[in-house]
């Protein structure tokens, strides 16, 4: 165990933050702190996280159990051991950003791995590149949340041709030019 492994223990069972912000920052229960990784707990489940990529762990000042789904907690003397665990399932590498990946994790090897995506894109990602992974349970992980930014109440209309007197509009314009998305004729009376 790292040195740093070694003064997290007495983090363990309470809540913590990883990191200070963006978007590899995330809250829940330390759980086990091993060789080279560590065991959080929230409401998504237990996510695992890659020490050398941890840049601080600060308490939080509430203390509360996290309730997620229910699954095993994987055992492994490293993080690769972890990674192995996890093949042919359902996973999240990293918690947000450009490098957040969702897909079932097909092959394990020494210094990469590979992951396929719901598309079938097939994407090799070194693992000293992987901040964390999490199992993707159904109904957890944002899967819910596809279409989040969609209100049944949504009267923008942007976008669109058709009818006319709506008083909320995106890409349109009026006359005789076609600009933007939506073009719309005025006739002379």
């Amino acid at each position: 165990m790292s040195k740093k492994g070694q003064s997290m223990r007495g983090l363990r069972g309470k809540v913590v933050k990883i990191n200070r912000g963006g978007p590899e920052s995330f809250e829940g229960t330390l759980v086990k702190v091993s060789s080279d990784y560590m065991v959080v707990r929230n409401k998504e489940g237990f996510i695992y996280v890659n020490e050398s990529h941890v840049k601080s762990i600060t308490e939080a000042g509430h203390s509360h159990r996290e309730k997620g789904p229910k699954q095993k907690l994987i055992h492994a003397n490293d993080f690769h051991g972890v990674l192995k665990s996890l093949r042919l399932k359902r996973v999240q590498i990293n918690q947000g950003g450009p490098e957040k990946l969702e897909g079932v994790l097909v092959s394990v090897t020494h210094n990469r791995l590979i992951i396929i995506l719901k598309n079938n894109e097939i994407v090799r990602v070194f693992i000293h590149h992987v901040k964390t992974i999490s199992v993707h349970v159904h109904g957890h992980n944002n899967e819910n949340h596809e279409n989040n930014n969609q209100s049944k109440d949504n009267k923008s209309n942007g976008n669109q041709s058709g009818a006319r007197n709506s008083n909320s509009r995106g890409n349109q314009s009026r006359g005789t030019q076609a600009q933007g998305n939506r073009s719309a004729k005025k006739t002379a009376k």
